[in-house]
């Protein structure tokens, strides 16, 4: 694992120009011997470009410096390929990085390069939009529609849009088809979760893996403003499944029918969809690089096996 291609977001986070964090990846990966070359994102889309072509010309690692939308954009370019996905974050949320263990401070989460272990993860994916934390439609679609076309950045921004555009965001009734059920209900939020969190600690499904072949659907039903307050603290202390309005459903494919077309997420990304969405597991067909005390290797209790759909792509 010498050969490292760094993938740069220069817009990801709280600082619009990497340069520092450049210069200390630059410093690390020199004094530990590794090879690397750099690569700057130029727009939305590139970065999985970048990783693309670093699989193919025989990179060992990509290491993507960056939020999620960094990572969610070169790990779909390494989907099935032998080419490890590593995370530096530098982000506003860092589910990914989160849910992998890895630390939240450069120079710590650099020598995971050192010191890691390598897993293999599932990936989900929305119609053909890959994601690796979360995906979804409701409010948090909505919130992350407009956070990317904020200059701000940040959770306090975030935490802000989303309490605007709570008071004002009807909840829709969908019909949601699972492989042994369907169910019909008018929701504030459907989640698809591969990871336990949304990011900045924000756990919408507590006891999700991503390499266990399946997603937890967290579902939250419409939900008045003060009982909403009162049940918030829960999202945070890994809780949310004790909620009334929550349920948390185990499975391989969903079928999210709706009554409009409208916003939906992968890894915080906001897409426009139409009135059905089809997500899907993928078992085990990404290599990324993790801590070992990740919790990678740990097997979360309760979350045993679930039979996958045998998507390979």
């Amino acid at each position: 694992m010498r050969r490292v291609c760094v993938v740069v977001n220069p817009r990801a986070g709280f600082v619009p120009w990497k340069e520092p964090i450049v210069k200390t990846i630059r410093r690390f990966l020199s004094r530990n011997g590794f090879e690397w070359e750099l690569r700057i994102i130029q727009g939305r889309g590139h970065g999985r470009e970048l990783a693309a072509e670093a699989a193919a010309a025989g990179f060992d690692v990509v290491l993507a410096v960056g939020g999620d939308g960094t990572v969610n954009a070169c790990a779909s370019g390494l989907v099935n390929t032998s080419t490890c996905l590593a995370v530096v974050p530098t982000g506003s949320g860092n589910g990914m990085a989160r849910g992998l263990g890895v630390p939240l401070t450069v120079r710590r989460a650099l020598e995971v390069l050192c010191d890691g272990q390598i897993h293999r993860i599932d990936a989900g994916k929305v119609n053909d939009t890959y994601f690796f934390v979360t995906a979804g439609i409701g409010l948090d679609a909505e919130i992350g529609h407009e956070f990317v076309h904020r200059d701000l950045r940040g959770l306090l921004p975030y935490f802000a849009i989303g309490v605007k555009l709570f008071l004002r965001y009807e909840p829709q009734e969908v019909q949601l088809s699972f492989p042994d059920r369907e169910i019909t209900r008018k929701v504030l939020v459907v989640a698809a979760a591969n990871m336990p969190q949304y990011g900045g600690s924000a756990l919408i499904a507590p006891k999700a893996r991503p390499d266990d072949g399946a997603l937890d659907v967290c579902v939250v039903r419409e939900v008045k403003l003060l009982p909403a307050l009162y049940y918030l603290p829960r999202l945070f202390l890994g809780t949310i499944d004790t909620v009334p309005y929550v349920e948390i459903i185990r499975t391989t494919e969903l079928v999210i029918h709706r009554p409009k077309p409208g916003p939906y997420h992968c890894d915080g990304e906001p897409f426009e969809g139409g009135t059905e969405l089809r997500i899907r597991i993928i078992p085990s067909c990404l290599s990324v690089l993790a801590p070992r005390n990740s919790p990678l290797g740990r097997r979360a209790a309760g979350a045993g096996p679930v039979e996958s759909s045998g998507e390979a792509q």
